[in-house]
């Protein structure tokens, strides 16, 4: 029987969480679809052989005055390829491919985070683009529940929709054991994750390091530091002699898990928080900003923090080294959560989603 056509388009394939999410599924997708993988830019941080599809185009994308050509050669590579289905990923492809999708043709698009924060807050033409390019074939799905609370408040148009909440690599299910043991430790390893965006809040970190003894706990952080916030954090540590280190990028940040005793995440805002679940995968119990999203991807299983003071994540962390927390219960609890993330679940419901579109188009 011969395969459905299914058109992807995403921004580019640099390694974000959105491409890595797709990157990490093609070969599944293109075993039951015929693939046709366009990008907005040419723009690839992946292997070949990690990149599968049947037929691939770029559209030359080089800045917003662009984006009217890049919608008409999207119509066109449409019109030559007649797709089964169309599916967007993040907010410039989403658009394009609205803009450029016949109205016979069903159109899926993710939305992987807040657009109210990311996208809508800096340009009020954007949220009435979204608007306008919404029409009866397309269909939506966001990474959580708060992503599409957000998204329909926001728009406040309604299309048929799904929750599908990212997955995470195999890598973190062959481990041999993830369940740890936790008792009279002397300096808490704590662990962070992630660049140093605005959104990360590091600069709420830093300073709740402040209040500690110098020997009570450390912190390192992993993460690109290719921003402006870094040298003014760099001089915080130097100024107050934090056990802080500014790790960097890491390939493969599994590998360094084992290495420490807790996972913390001061974000301000996140559309899914994709590290806390690899960390619970990995065994670390958690301390997470009391946001709800990162309830939402926990099911709860995490010792929480209020943002408004830099005293709540310092008085935290000394009643985890008071051992006031039974932190063997929260790893344990933690990797069995994990387990609802595997990319074979991930995989099955995407495809359940295709088939409803597609039937009830």
């Amino acid at each position: 029987m011969q395969k459905k056509k299914l058109l992807i388009i995403i921004d580019n394939l640099k390694k974000g969480g959105a491409e890595m999410l797709l990157a990490g599924i093609l070969p599944e997708i293109n075993l039951k679809y015929e693939v046709i993988l366009v990008t907005l830019t040419a723009g690839c941080d992946f292997n070949e052989d990690q990149i599968v599809f049947k037929e691939r185009y770029t559209l030359g994308f080089n800045g917003k005055f662009s984006f009217i050509s890049c919608v008409a050669k999207l119509r066109k590579i449409i019109k030559k390829t007649a797709p089964t289905l169309i599916h967007a990923h993040l907010y410039y492809s989403s658009l394009a491919a609205r803009l450029a999708c016949p109205s016979k043709t069903p159109l899926i698009y993710t939305i992987h985070n807040e657009l109210s924060k990311n996208i809508f807050d800096t340009n009020k033409l954007y949220k009435l683009a979204e608007k306008l390019t919404i029409k009866k074939n397309h269909s939506i799905i966001a990474v959580s529940k708060l992503v599409l609370d957000d998204y329909i408040k926001t728009i406040q148009i309604t299309r048929k929709h799904f929750i599908l909440r990212n997955y995470i690599s195999d890598e973190y299910f062959n481990v041999t054991s993830g369940k740890r043991e936790f008792s009279h430790l002397k300096t808490l390893r704590i662990l962070a994750v992630g660049n140093l965006k605005e959104s990360k809040n590091y600069e709420y970190l830093l300073q709740s390091m402040i209040g500690l003894k110098k020997d009570s706990a450390t912190l390192d952080i992993y993460g690109n530091t290719d921003y402006e916030s870094y040298p003014a954090f760099v001089k915080l540590i130097e100024k107050h002699q934090l056990n802080v280190t500014f790790k960097g990028k890491v390939d493969n940040i599994r590998e360094v898990f084992s290495d420490y005793d807790l996972f913390v995440m001061s974000s301000k805002y996140e559309g899914f928080g994709i590290a806390a679940v690899e960390a619970m995968a990995m065994g670390l119990p958690l301390l997470l900003s009391d946001i709800p999203v990162l309830r939402e991807v926990t099911f709860n299983n995490a010792m929480f923090f209020n943002l408004s003071d830099p005293l709540e994540l310092t008085n935290l962390i000394c009643e985890i080294a008071n051992e006031k927390y039974n932190l063997n219960e929260f790893s344990a609890k933690g990797i069995e959560i994990a387990k609802k993330y595997t990319r074979q679940k991930y995989i099955d419901a995407l495809f359940s989603i295709y088939d409803n579109v597609i039937q009830k188009s």
